[in-house]
C-alpha cells in the first residue's frame, strides 16, 4: 500500500437490510488531500464516511484508514456530522463546546486534564473564534456555531477531518469563511467533505467524488455539467464565479 495513503477502500459494498447502498466501491484518500464528496439524496454520501469512520461495517471489500481498520485509529480522526445533537439552547459555553471533542481519548469521565485545556484553546485560536471562548453558544451565528463544532472536532489533534454538509444552514458569506478556513487546515490535514454546493467549492477542493451507490472520483478541474447531470439525474448549469443556483432545482458549477 501507498505510504501516503490516508483512506484505502478496496472493491466496498454495503446494504442497509438487503438494500444495496454502496457498491463495488474502490479509493484512495492521499495526505493532505482535499476531496469533495457530492451526489443526490441517499447516494451513499453520508454512509461512506461512517464506513471510514468505523461507525459501519462493509458488507464487502475493506477500509483500511492510515494502514488500519478504522476502529482502531478513531483518535487521528476528527468528525463533524451533519446534524449535531447539541442543543443550540443549552446553558454552555464555547469553550465547554470545544472540550467535549476530548471525551473519547482514552476516558469518558473525570476533570479535563492540561493538556485538554491547551487542546481545546488551540482549536479555538484556529478557527478564530478566541474573543468568543465564553460566549453562551445559544447567542452564536449560525456560521459561528459551525466554527466551533469544527474546533470541536479539531480538539482531537487529528490527522483526518470529515464534515457532513458543513455550510447547509448558513448564508453565502460565512460559507465562503468556513471554506477558507477548511482550506488553511488543509496545509496540514487530509480533509474529506460532503457537500451540495459544488459550484461554490470546486475552488477550494482538489478532487470530486461523485457518489451514487458507485464512486466515481475526478479531479476538480475535470469536473463537467455533463458528469454531474448524470450523478443527480437533472439538468447542470455551469456557471462562473460564486453564484450557486440558477433556475429552482438546477445545480450550478463554476466554469
Amino acid at each position: 500500500m501507498d505510504k501516503s495513503a490516508v483512506v484505502v477502500l478496496n472493491h466496498l459494498s454495503f446494504s442497509y437490510n438487503d438494500l444495496p447502498v454502496l457498491e463495488d466501491v474502490t479509493l484512495t484518500v492521499s495526505e493532505h488531500d482535499f476531496l469533495c464528496v457530492v451526489g443526490p439524496n441517499a447516494g451513499g454520501k453520508t454512509t461512506l464516511l461512517r464506513l471510514i469512520l468505523g461507525l459501519l461495517r462493509p458488507s464487502d471489500g475493506t477500509v483500511r484508514v492510515f494502514g488500519e481498520a478504522p476502529v482502531r485509529v478513531r483518535e487521528r480522526m476528527g468528525y463533524v456530522p451533519q446534524n449535531t445533537r447539541l442543543d443550540p439552547e443549552f446553558p454552555v459555553r464555547v469553550i465547554d463546546v470545544v472540550l467535549m471533542g476530548r471525551l473519547g481519548r482514552h476516558r469518558r469521565f473525570g476533570p479535563y486534564s492540561k493538556s485538554d485545556r491547551k487542546a481545546a484553546e488551540e482549536a479555538i485560536r484556529q478557527v478564530e473564534m478566541d474573543e468568543l471562548r465564553n460566549r453562551p453558544f445559544s447567542q452564536l451565528s449560525g456560521g459561528q456555531r459551525q466554527r466551533v463544532l469544527i474546533a470541536r472536532a479539531l480538539t482531537t489533534e487529528p490527522d483526518l477531518l470529515l464534515l457532513d454538509e458543513p455550510t447547509a444552514s448558513v448564508d453565502a458569506v460565512i460559507e465562503t469563511e468556513l471554506y477558507e478556513l477548511l482550506q488553511q487546515l488543509n496545509q496540514r490535514i487530509t480533509i474529506i467533505l460532503v457537500t451540495h454546493d459544488l459550484g461554490f467549492v470546486s475552488r477550494y477542493v482538489k478532487r470530486v467524488a461523485c457518489v451514487n451507490r458507485r464512486v466515481v472520483v475526478h479531479p476538480t478541474n475535470e469536473v463537467t455539467g455533463e458528469m454531474i447531470n448524470s450523478i443527480y439525474g437533472r439538468d447542470v448549469k455551469m456557471v462562473r464565479h460564486d453564484h450557486r443556483y440558477t433556475e429552482e432545482g438546477h445545480k450550478c458549477l463554476n466554469s
